[in-house]
């Protein structure tokens, strides 16, 4: 699923990244179910006298500074996870092992999603004002400038979490996308049987294909239709999925 109204690495935080996706589900399905992250590296730069910018002692911004920072040109609301030694480049601080995560990423695609690096609570990193100390939450959601915000924990259980990140979508969004999550959840069940039915077809064409002088030519096109027909059935579902995604943001709709 393509994030909704923003692209990633638009912020100028850092490089987008993607995250884990359900093992459960087909190739199709598992291609659309990833988070895409931006990792916040904020550093002060001064010129030198010869014009070029070197860089300047760390200091902690004021929180309202910290959040624009952190939004950039990405209108979404923020969903910012600050890792820690053990949750260290692994997405556990949110999606939990041995656990559905499926809804988790699928609302994820209505957020920010950027994440702090583990010395974010050294009093002197930029963003400290959002984490400032080893006791604050792991992670949280938010409107853009950081009010409505919702400290979660990775232990939160998830109809906890699911509620949390529907509130703050709830604001920010023309109308609440945990609707037309649910109905993503379904469209992802029929990407998995077109992707099976794609299997077996393709399987079948090259059990018939591996006989030549016995070669059946009429069957061998009606399977060849038939895993045309499959594809562009797979292509409709995927842009039905992307156009169940896209859903205005409060001050878009407004502009």
């Amino acid at each position: 699923m393509a994030p909704p109204p923003a692209v990633a690495g638009a912020t100028g935080l850092g490089v987008a990244a993607t995250g884990s996706y359900p093992a459960r589900r087909g190739t199709t399905a598992r291609d659309l179910l990833k988070i895409q992250w931006d990792y916040a590296v904020a550093t002060n730069e001064v010129q030198a006298s010869e014009g070029t910018s070197v860089k300047a002692a760390r200091t902690a911004l004021p929180a309202d500074e910290a959040f624009k920072r952190l939004a950039g040109k990405d209108p979404r609301p923020l969903l910012v996870v600050r890792e820690c030694q053990v949750c260290n480049k692994t997405d556990n601080a949110l999606l939990r092992p041995g656990i559905d995560n499926e809804k988790t990423i699928v609302l994820s695609h209505w957020f920010h999603c950027v994440k702090l690096p583990v010395d974010v609570v050294d009093p002197n990193e930029p963003f400290n004002a959002l984490f400032p100390t080893n006791d604050a939450e792991h992670l949280f959601v938010s409107t853009i400038d950081g009010t409505s915000r919702i400290p979660l924990e990775s232990d939160t259980s998830r109809p906890e979490l699911w509620a949390a990140m529907g509130k703050v979508l709830s604001r920010s969004y023309a109308r609440d996308p945990s609707n037309a999550a649910n109905d993503i959840l379904k469209a992802h069940d029929k990407l998995d049987l077109l992707d099976q039915k794609l299997a077996d077809l393709s399987k079948a064409r090259d059990g018939l294909a591996e006989n030549p002088g016995r070669l059946d030519k009429d069957k061998l096109k009606k399977l060849d239709r038939e895993i045309e027909s499959t594809k562009k059935e797979l292509e409709a579902e995927k842009a039905s999925i992307e156009k169940l995604s896209k859903i205005d943001l409060k001050t878009e709709k407004k502009a």
